[in-house]
């Protein structure tokens, strides 16, 4: 039956490349969404993701990671005083223009840390540290942020917000969700941006991770003017906020459904054409004693083939893309855990639109053969 349906597979060849050009365009835009959003969330978390908490606390009611307000930075005192919480930090987070030598502005997102403690500072680095922002208006840019701003030069001078700040370190690959640029500076500095006594978040490490929920139940108790969430919910709290109150995650859904109709109706409409074209052969072989199963089964190997054909396609023209792709700030995201899932939901639909495509064969009559 393998032999079979592959050799009336290769025997209708522009048939097939249309079957497999139909496979390998849903394959591309299927992977494309689920790649940009998972790039896109793990942009969105990024700093949450990395830097060493258990426990964040912001203002209240925050929508998301990026959209905080200042609260007063003595709150930390409560949170220091909690007997279960090891340390505590303080970040501040906020937007500034920053001029660029060429003339203009860009918009900005400036990251205040301790670089005492390390705790919100960049965990990629490609030159200078992050002790190197201390005792002075020292700031720490990103590679990627080359694009837009040009070349970035250890010891330039740069004007953030009308102050001028030296560059004393690249980072790597740090993005986030608003697509600006994100500038590491120390703590004390970026309070120059913000109202004085003024904080974006505390962030703190628990002793007993065993005891986190508890510490997080006790630490809103005491401060009620403020949100506290913990890490995992913190970042569940940011992805809610992209994906559906935003509406972002249904317009990728939607996409991707596209896609998978697309290649879908491409070979189910394949499939019922080559099934109407050898109803004749197909009755021969039921007259010979073959089974409906095995001629599904027949269909389905030519279905598999073809989906395996233009699924590799698809995947090898976006992994050359992707380089491409990600140069122009798309952070696309193609693990296996992409790849695999994303094979078998195809595969799945294709054999849904085969099946319903070749119901005929259940009630086609052997007899039909004998007929003139």
């Amino acid at each position: 039956m393998l032999w079979l349906a592959l050799k009336t597979l290769l025997h209708e060849k522009a048939r097939l490349i249309i079957t497999v050009f139909g496979v390998a365009f849903s394959t591309v835009l299927v992977l494309m969404q689920v790649g940009m959003y998972i790039g896109f969330m793990g942009n969105a978390t990024n700093i949450v993701r990395h830097v060493d908490a258990d426990i964040w606390v912001a203002s209240k009611k925050i929508q998301c990671f990026d959209f905080v307000g200042p609260f007063p930075e003595e709150r930390i005192n409560r949170v220091r005083s909690h007997p279960e919480v090891l340390r505590a930090e303080k970040l501040i987070l906020t937007m500034a223009m920053l001029k660029l030598p060429a003339g203009g502005v860009e918009q900005v997102q400036i990251l205040g840390f301790n670089p005492a403690s390390g705790v919100g500072a960049p965990w990629s680095m490609l030159e200078g540290g992050i002790d190197d922002v201390k005792g002075g208006r020292y700031m720490i840019m990103d590679k990627t942020s080359e694009q837009r701003f040009g070349s970035l030069n250890i010891g330039s001078i740069w004007e953030l917000g009308e102050i001028r700040f030296k560059l004393v370190g690249l980072s790597n690959g740090i993005r986030n969700f608003i697509n600006a640029p994100i500038v590491f500076i120390s703590y004390d500095h970026a309070r120059e941006f913000i109202n004085d006594n003024q904080t974006s978040f505390i962030v703190a490490k628990v002793r007993d991770i065993e005891r986190l929920d508890d510490t997080v139940k006790s630490l809103k108790s005491q401060m009620r003017n403020n949100d506290v969430y913990t890490r995992r919910d913190f970042i569940y709290k940011t992805v809610f906020y992209w994906t559906v109150q935003t509406g972002m995650g249904m317009g990728f859904f939607l996409t991707a459904v596209l896609g998978l109709a697309v290649g879908g109706a491409i070979v189910g409409q394949t499939i019922y054409t080559n099934t109407m074209e050898h109803l004749r052969e197909l009755g021969t072989l039921k007259a010979m004693g073959a089974k409906n199963s095995d001629i599904y089964k027949m269909i389905f190997i030519q279905t598999g083939v073809s989906v395996i054909i233009g699924y590799a396609a698809g995947s090898l023209l976006l992994l050359m893309a992707r380089q491409g792709m990600e140069e122009g700030g798309v952070n696309l995201y193609l693990g296996f855990w992409v790849f695999v899932p994303i094979f078998l939901i195809i595969l799945s639909t294709c054999f849904i639109a085969a099946f319903f495509s070749i119901r005929k064969v259940r009630k086609l009559d052997p007899v039909m053969v004998f007929r003139g």
